[in-house]
């Protein structure tokens, strides 16, 4: 009995914190938070061109990141990120920079808010 608990709670702490020990190293190492950084400076300047080029970029790293995220994350929250791009992409294409910024504003606070709640 005392070795199921000895086990069984490590596991359990490990669950719990995993997003938060996948997030950091995952983000510093393919810097998913600067290209979403310069993607919404690109649409607050209505760059358009360089704003659909860091979104190209911005997708690929979310590709990397991505599969450490569905470890522990809701799906829900990784399906909607997604969503938001797909939307996102639109706003770009037609330069509706009020609908582009608040997609970018909702990406950008979903991503800082996983491994926080």
């Amino acid at each position: 009995m005392k070795k199921s608990v000895y086990i069984i709670t490590p596991l359990l702490i490990f669950g719990l914190a995993a997003c938060t020990l996948f997030k950091g190293p995952a983000d510093k190492k393919t810097g998913f938070s600067e290209s979403l950084e310069a993607l919404e400076r690109a649409i607050l300047d209505e760059s358009y061109e360089k704003a659909g080029e860091y979104l190209t970029v911005s997708r690929e790293k979310w590709k990397k990141v991505k599969p450490f995220m569905q470890i522990e994350v809701d799906h829900d929250i990784v399906n909607d990120i997604e969503s938001e791009f797909e939307a996102l992409s639109a706003y770009i294409e037609t330069g509706n920079k009020s609908q582009a910024l608040a997609s970018i504003r909702i990406i950008i606070n979903m991503w800082s808010d996983i491994g926080t709640k």
